[in-house]
């Protein structure tokens, strides 16, 4: 991922890719068929805290059955990709995007493949507001609006250092896409929900640092997350005031194998490799719980007027997995050998 880019690279427009229907919405644009090749270039309800963090999946008829219109940041890879294959598996329509226009192209036609007119998807810029505001349209243009919005796209730098060692581009990264993107893509949300459809769900997704722990090495990633559930709180009071029907909620999905984590392989030692295979679920695995719980959280009509916490990897469930590694041995080496310290600092 590139540290530097210019704001005419981060604001040229961008095709969006859909496969079949075009726009629900009268005289809107119809998008761009995709091929498999990429294109050319208000009541005190509205403070209240609702955590759904039991360890097994939290599944309803209700939530499954209720189609809705999803958008995701920073969806051709990692966990955002395995969220956008869980909502569709459920019948919702999912609209993709990350900066790299060839690989939305790729990854909508992809996931088409079984889900024909319900997958739609530009390539988007969460640290440019113009970027964000032509990805809103676009999701209208494709689904008539949006239901849940899931702020996904986010940034370690891929290093892992002490601050006062760390490169200031890298900084910058992470904090314009993490924070400023998470507070570019909220407002962006709740703007547009407002209209389409006049109600919905804004998610930002929490990580090491969200309960103010120190994050070692990546000082500038916990930082970043430690504002998601206040920004939550904020947005809550915010949108009690002014009587709007959007919710703002966090997901904490614990510890995701991708490639956030599997790029700090040698940063830690083989301690840090050993808690990694112990705590760290597949992105399918964790995505598929994440959905569920979602979904069976909106279903209520009045959960705009709550602020609702998702989470995953709670301490008993972290008990429980680092039980089963240290005492019953399982998960040894499951994403990488503990005692290999090539290359370790």
């Amino acid at each position: 991922m590139s540290h530097a880019m210019t704001l005419a690279h981060r604001t040229a427009p961008a095709p969006t890719v859909k496969v079949t229907h075009g726009s629900r919405r009268r005289g809107a644009m119809r998008p761009l068929k995709a091929t498999s090749s990429s294109p050319s270039s208000s009541d005190a309800g509205a403070q209240q805290s609702s955590s759904f963090s039991s360890p097994a999946a939290v599944s309803s008829p209700e939530a499954v059955g209720v189609k809705q219109r999803v958008l995701i940041t920073g969806s051709t890879r990692g966990l955002g990709l395995a969220l956008a294959r869980e909502f569709l598996a459920r019948g919702d329509d999912v609209f993709i995007t990350s900066r790299d226009a060839d690989r939305v192209a790729s990854v909508v036609a992809e996931l088409s493949r079984d889900a024909d007119g319900r997958v739609a998807g530009i390539a988007a810029d969460v640290r440019d507001a113009v970027s964000i505001e032509r990805m809103a349209t676009a999701a209208v243009d494709a689904f008539g609006g949006v239901d849940l919005w899931i702020n996904n796209a986010a940034s370690n730098g891929y290093a892992y250092e002490n601050l006062a060692d760390a490169d200031p581009s890298t900084l910058e990264e992470i904090i314009m896409t993490n924070s400023l993107g998470s507070l570019l893509c909220t407002r962006q949300a709740i703007r547009t929900m407002k209209v389409y459809p006049g109600r919905g769900h804004v998610f930002n997704l929490e990580g090491a640092g969200s309960d103010g722990s120190a994050t070692r090495k990546y000082a500038a990633y916990g930082h970043s997350k430690a504002g998601m559930a206040q920004l939550a709180k904020t947005m809550a009071s915010e949108n009690k005031d002014s009587g709007t029907l959007v919710g703002v909620h966090t997901i904490s999905p614990g510890m995701v194998f991708t490639e956030l984590i599997s790029s700090g392989r040698y940063a830690f030692g083989s301690q840090g490799r050993m808690f990694v295979n112990a705590l760290a679920e597949p992105a399918e695995v964790a995505a598929g719980i994440v959905v569920d719980r979602v979904k069976a959280a909106t279903a209520d009509p009045n959960a705009v007027t709550k602020t609702l916490a998702i989470k995953l990897l709670t301490p008993d469930v972290a008990v429980k997995k680092l039980f089963r590694r240290f005492v019953l041995q399982e998960n040894k080496d499951r994403y990488y050998p503990e005692n290999d310290d090539k290359d370790s600092k």
